[in-house]
């Protein structure tokens, strides 16, 4: 009687299912002297209303320093629709489909993956995804080498191929098909960055492939014109009221990651103006605690 009643107990208690996660460059910290001086500089842009009532999120991340990241994020864990921003995870899913030998790379992929990635080509993004399938790509931004997608908490996600109807394999924690918050978004371009995601040569590869961006709009819009400065990797994202930007960029001495995510019908001037802020704030250093020498990497 008394085995039943613990055997009856167990069934009961819920299964725990989160994957501990080794992945590196967590971002669970924000610098206190570069999150104040976001946060003032994204009030003094105008967008105290949209920070206070979380219809925007950004995370930034100074590379300048190779080896020491400096982050600040804002509402950085609020799980956002993203519209087409999620592509990067099937381009990520992807790669490492292809480094597994599960797909054979073909020299048409690269113009299919620009389209993707650099004009938003819904058609290439599904293209891309079925090669995969849905599942994987969730299983990609679950995994402990990523973490890309932590449960309980959101992140990445790309749950529904860019076309109507079709299959649907939706994050778990809000139920949204193309999701991301702006942290997971961020670490996205800096294990990009430093060759982390899949391999380094498989990172360089896709490096190459997400710029120079094609359109002109959101931070692009907003630096073009600006000395020194360039886009190394570019995508962003736009669906009715919601808009996303996420970018890695260098600025002459300066590298950063920057991520927005926004709900709000002024979403668009909302992305210039938190580029145009963070930019500034990553060129005047005023948050470091060492000097910077050199020049572009």
């Amino acid at each position: 009687m008394r085995v039943a009643l613990v055997g009856a107990l167990l069934v009961l208690l819920p299964v725990a299912t989160a994957i501990p996660c080794d992945a590196p460059l967590q971002l669970r910290t924000s610098d206190p002297l570069l999150e104040s001086g976001l946060e003032r500089s994204l009030r003094d842009a105008g967008l105290g209303t949209a920070l206070d009532a979380k219809r925007l999120a950004v995370s930034l991340v100074d590379l300048t320093r190779p080896g020491e990241p400096v982050y600040a994020g804002l509402h950085d864990d609020r799980m956002m629709y993203a519209a087409s921003l999620p592509k990067i995870a099937i381009l990520l899913a992807l790669f490492e489909a292809i480094d597994r030998g599960d797909v054979v790379w073909e020299d048409s992929f690269r113009w299919k993956i620009q389209q993707m990635i650099n004009i938003s080509n819904n058609a290439e993004a599904t293209w891309a995804g079925e090669q995969v399938g849905l599942p994987a790509i969730g299983r990609v931004m679950k995994d402990p080498r990523y973490c890309l997608y932590e449960p309980g908490v959101g992140g990445l996600w790309a749950g529904r191929f860019f076309q109507k109807g079709g299959p649907s394999h939706r994050e778990p924690l809000k139920q949204l098909s193309h999701a991301a918050t702006s942290r997971q978004a961020a670490r996205f371009y800096v294990l990009l960055d430093r060759g982390g995601l899949v391999s380094p040569y498989w990172s360089h590869a896709m490096r190459r492939l997400m710029a120079p961006p094609l359109y002109h709009h959101k931070f692009v819009g907003a630096l073009e014109g600006r000395s020194g400065l360039r886009f190394v990797a570019r995508k962003s994202g736009t669906w009715q009221t919601f808009h996303s930007d996420s970018a890695l960029i260098q600025h002459g001495h300066a590298r950063y990651v920057l991520t927005a995510l926004a709900n709000d019908p002024g979403g668009e001037a909302m992305m210039r103006r938190v580029a145009r802020a963070a930019d500034d704030l990553i060129v005047a250093g005023a948050h470091r605690r060492w000097p910077v020498r050199g020049g572009s990497r």
